[in-house]
């Protein structure tokens, strides 16, 4: 080959390289740029807010030259929201990420402020890349990207600063392209504050389910030679009555020997339990708030509820004491007790659920008073955060084994199930409120004496019973005169009590004798009544009560007028009261089993629910301001506080006239 024909050659391929180099070279995002342009939306194929399975937001931070990056992602298996930037916290995203992208969908560009790339920094579009960053670089945004589950990206953007003048309107660009646009965003739902993607609620309780609190007041550090050193001040129990508190035991330990047994103190009869501190407390359990959290070491969680096997995980143990838990062996039998820094909070709620509440040590300052300290040099409470360990348990206690009816075997245990072995029957009646028995000899007897001396067997009218419990004595007719004689004997169921008109008087026994004898009344008026041993003698026109109706009305009122279904099966055939029993067998066993049942899935519901709770708390260190962290703990000298009388609270005029509240003045 000639020269001519390979210079020719060399000259063609560097045309083709120089064609390909600047066709690579040229910038792509040219016609794009020119394609988009005011009143387009930014991110056309994005349009359902839904398909976004992860947003990620990086910041800058220029003080210390370093790049923050908060995530949210959907388990693609399960559906279920994480924190990946958080360990893998749960988050509580459904309806905050739905927000979030929604913020992007349908975004219109209103304005191009510029298409040069020196502009960025002023416009504060700057893509945070830590690899292009160092300390003190000005002028970097939040980069924004949503994602879908096949980690396809739906849309990216820099958020830059606001537009001047402009309420709503900031300077925004996508990754990679040098135009930077005006849009109106809501930046609001593109939080990266933890707590506005979890669950607000950490224990889930309502403040009128809460029944019982158990304050244990202690603290607990490392010793000097690597112990544990252990001072404890005092348990109270307390109890939700309606609306107020009942303080049922109140222990303090000695001072010098904290393992020592505790003294139960009887608190004075003008001391009361601080119901405004405990009602605090009870609101600030309703809704305790996180700021941070942190996952326990792996297996610690099966740890701790093996106790035995913890002292000799060294990871776990180093974990928990420099969050400020110590595992600690009380008692004889060698178990050890999870005590904590500062003490812990056991609440007791109304669906058997336990919850016990340890706190630790000091996490760390809050950016809230680190900004204060910034302006006032004095502020120095209330601005550290805490950890937090949360367990729940079933509360025994209230699924206590209910009382059941015993089941009749037999007619008799059925009687006595009903009721009937305790009818009162003849033989139950003292002997002074039954019918007199007269036999026909004393009768005779009876009526000669009568005959002879005039008077007869009488009980003064004094003796008898004010409710109708009359004394039975056979009244001695002594003459056939129809007019009533001083000395004649009268029986009486009431006293002052008179008939207006004598009636014949009988006295029968299994022979006959009879007779006709007059009683005088204390008022003066006539007044004979009728004794009969065998059956009862109808009541004189008076409508007086003869002592054998009052008797049967008595037995009546002691047997308290059995029920008629009791009559009745005394009337049923064998057969039939064997019916009656398989019945009652049935009805008994119905009602057992359902008072069973009922504690059964009242027991299942909590141990359920303490198994979702646990879920959620076995692996992680809570962290919770002080000022939660302060609302639940109550001091010893604070716990009781002196009830005010009604003379306290007010003042009376000096003109005499009503009194009016004191409100301190």
């Amino acid at each position: 080959m000639n020269e001519g024909k390979k210079t020719g050659i060399f000259a063609a391929v560097a045309a083709v390289t120089l064609a390909i180099g600047l066709f690579v070279s040229w910038p792509s995002s040219t016609d794009e740029d020119e394609r988009i342009a005011a009143g387009q939306p930014l991110f056309e194929e994005f349009k359902d807010p839904l398909s976004a399975s992860s947003l990620k937001i990086v910041t800058f931070d220029e003080e210390q030259g370093q790049v923050a990056t908060f995530e949210v992602r959907r388990d693609r298996e399960s559906g279920i929201w994480s924190i990946p930037s958080r360990s893998g916290y749960p988050a509580d995203a459904v309806e905050q990420m739905k927000d979030a992208a929604n913020s992007l969908v349908g975004l219109q560009i209103l304005d191009v402020q510029t298409r040069s790339a020196e502009d960025h920094e002023a416009l504060g579009v700057v893509e945070p890349k830590l690899e292009d960053l160092e300390v003190g670089d000005v002028g970097v945004g939040r980069l924004v990207t949503f994602k879908d589950d096949g980690q396809k990206t739906l849309a990216s953007l820099i958020i830059g600063t606001p537009v001047k003048d402009e309420d709503g309107k900031v300077y925004v660009r996508r990754p990679g392209q040098d135009p930077v646009y005006v849009v109106k965003l809501d930046e609001s739902a593109l939080s990266t504050e933890f707590e506005d993607w979890i669950e607000e609620d950490l224990l889930q309780i309502s403040s009128i389910d809460i029944q019982d609190l158990t304050i244990k007041d202690y603290s607990t550090s490392m010793g000097p030679r690597g112990g544990v050193a252990l001072s404890r001040n005092y348990t109270a129990e307390l109890v939700m009555d309606g609306s107020d508190w009942t303080l049922e035991r109140l222990l303090e330990f000695p001072s010098d020997n904290p393992l020592a047994e505790p003294t139960e103190v009887s608190v004075d009869a003008e001391q009361v339990v601080n119901k405004e501190l405990l009602n605090d407390l009870k609101n600030a359990l309703d809704d305790v708030r996180i700021v941070d959290v942190v996952r326990k070491p792996d297996g610690m969680s099966a740890n701790l509820k093996a106790d035995k096997d913890l002292v000799s995980d060294n990871e776990a143990l180093m974990s928990l004491a420099s969050r400020g838990f110590f595992p600690v062996t009380m008692g004889s039998d060698g178990e050890s007790e999870m005590l904590s820094a500062n003490g812990e909070l056991t609440v007791s709620t109304s669906d058997g659920v336990e919850y016990v509440l340890r706190f630790g040590n000091v996490s760390g300052l809050t950016e809230e008073q680190e900004s204060n300290d910034e302006e006032d040099e004095d502020a120095v409470t209330g601005g550290v955060n805490r950890y937090l360990l949360v367990t729940t348990r079933v509360d025994d206690s209230q699924f206590p084994a209910p009382e059941l009816q015993p089941v009749p075997q037999t007619i008799t245990e059925l009687e006595a199930l009903l009721g009937l072995d305790e009818k009162v029957t003849e033989e139950d009646v003292p002997v002074d409120m039954k019918p007199a028995e007269v036999k026909p000899e004393e009768t005779a007897e009876e009526d000669a004496e009568a005959t002879e001396d005039g008077s007869g067997a009488v009980d003064d009218a004094a003796d008898a019973p004010m409710e109708a419990e009359a004394t039975e004595e056979t009244e001695e007719p002594t003459d056939s005169s129809d007019e009533p004689s001083e000395n004649e004997s009268k029986t009486i169921s009431e006293p002052e009590t008179a008939v207006a008109e004598p009636t014949e008087a009988t006295v029968s026994g299994s022979g006959e004798a009879t007779g006709e004898g007059q009683g005088q009344a204390e008022d003066g008026e006539d007044d004979v009544v009728e004794v009969s041993s065998s059956a009862p003698a109808e009541a004189g026109d008076g409508d007086e009560p003869n002592p054998t109706e009052t008797m049967e009305e008595e037995q009546v009122s002691n047997e308290e007028l059995v029920e008629d279904d009791e009559i009745a099966f005394a009337d049923l055939s064998d057969e039939e009261k064997q019916e009656r029993l398989e019945a009652e067998q049935e009805k008994v066993l119905k009602e057992n089993t359902r008072r069973l049942d009922e504690r059964k899935d009242r027991l299942t519901d909590a141990k359920r629910r303490v198994a979702e709770l646990n879920a959620r708390f076995a692996d992680w260190y809570y962290v919770i301001p002080e000022s939660t962290y302060s609302e639940l703990r109550i001091a010893r000298d604070d716990l009781l506080t002196t009830e005010e009388s009604d003379d306290e609270d007010e003042v009376t005029l000096p003109s005499g006239g009503p009194a009016v509240p004191n409100f301190g003045n």
